[in-house]
């Protein structure tokens, strides 16, 4: 299946390796986009969304953990129109977070050191389509330790903690303030929540079988175990159309790349699309550096969520910033070359590290520029 969409000349090399995927079966379906002053150089896609339909240019894929970069830009907005404040505690905000828990301050759980990364009693894969079940749960759960004490990276619970925020600062839930605010400004499609509408463009997700499945064998319940992850419930109507903003945002690598480039420019320009270039420049920096116990690596996190440099994951400019997803998917900013890049895939890797897949083209970008 030949790739389609747009490549500027200069960037056929790209689309040579892109191409190059799905003909060695490395991808099924997928899609990558780099936008450089604000313009497409390159939005490519290819493979099949599902059994009987091709990926195109309106297909949407569920991106996991690479929604967390998508509300952290809800976050940069609604600090740079001053309704919240990262050195508030979050009861500030949410009176009933308390309990044991008024030393959590926002910057704490934005970086991933709230001591709220997973749920201590066991839950299920359809509970986290009850939305007041799992804020019952995570209000009166204590916290694994004091508020910056350590890094556990909040696989599942992250979500549901920032989302709630949102929703009680702006009376509306994060994926109605991410479509007013933002997608619907500028004709995106990223959701978290899908409208019947949006179900017939969903990419199905499909396993590596290549790759073993990694099936944890901890007793404790720890960011990643409870519940365990299943591809065939990620595929349901249901999943889709809930509101599970860690790790179940849908979208297509043009509007996450747009998104960052937004981001890129208001840091690099101060245009003041998404936020300012005084908070992203103060907010953008490292929280603290040591392992994240989650993930039992280095992780650069910021105040804000996102995830620095992060080696060829996010080019190779310091001053990048973004978020990785399970599964493969990945987009982040470049403001050094004013640019925003996304990849995203239905064919599952297994691991949370970088993809190979992105990282290729990824670094075939940077030696053409």
């Amino acid at each position: 299946m030949q790739v389609q969409g747009t490549c500027e000349k200069k960037f056929l090399k790209i689309k040579k390796l892109f191409q190059e995927s799905f003909d060695n079966k490395e991808e099924s379906g997928a899609a990558f986009c780099v936008i450089q002053n604000n313009k497409p150089i390159i939005n490519l896609f290819g493979g099949i969304k599902n059994d009987n339909q091709a990926w195109d240019q309106d297909t949407i894929v569920n991106t996991f953990s690479l929604s967390k970069g998508i509300y952290a830009a809800c976050i940069t907005k609604l600090i740079s129109d001053n309704l919240l404040d990262l050195e508030k505690p979050i009861s500030y905000y949410w009176n009933t977070f308390k309990k044991n828990k008024n030393c959590i301050l926002i910057k704490h759980l934005l970086s991933h050191q709230s001591g709220m990364y997973r749920f201590k009693e066991k839950i299920e894969n359809k509970d986290l389509l009850d939305w007041d079940k799992i804020i019952s749960i995570l209000e009166n759960q204590e916290p694994d330790h004091k508020a910056g004490e350590f890094t556990y990276y909040h696989a599942k619970t992250h979500g549901f903690l920032v989302g709630k925020l949102i929703q009680i600062i702006t009376g509306m839930s994060a994926g109605t303030y991410l479509k007013k605010t933002i997608c619907n400004k500028h004709n995106l499609k990223f959701f978290f929540g899908l409208e019947n509408s949006e179900l017939k463009n969903v990419a199905t997700l499909i396993g590596d079988t290549k790759q073993k499945k990694i099936i944890s064998k901890e007793l404790e319940y720890n960011s990643f175990n409870n519940p365990e992850n299943d591809l065939n419930f990620y595929n349901t109507k249901d999943w889709r159309k809930a509101e599970i903003p860690s790790m179940g945002g849908h979208g297509n690598a043009y509007s996450i790349a747009y998104i960052y480039y937004f981001l890129a420019s208001d840091y690099a320009r101060n245009t003041n699309i998404i936020s300012n270039q005084r908070i992203l420049k103060t907010s953008l920096t490292e929280s603290i550096f040591r392992v994240d116990l989650s993930l039992n690596l280095p992780i650069k996190w910021t105040n804000l969520g996102f995830i620095l440099r992060g080696g060829w994951m996010f080019g190779k400019n310091k001053e990048a910033f973004g978020h990785n997803g399970w599964g493969g998917s990945v987009g982040f900013a470049d403001p050094i070359n004013n640019l925003g890049i996304a990849y995203v895939t239905n064919k599952i890797n297994n691991t949370m590290g970088a993809d190979k897949r992105a990282v290729t083209l990824i670094k075939k970008i940077y030696e053409e520029l």
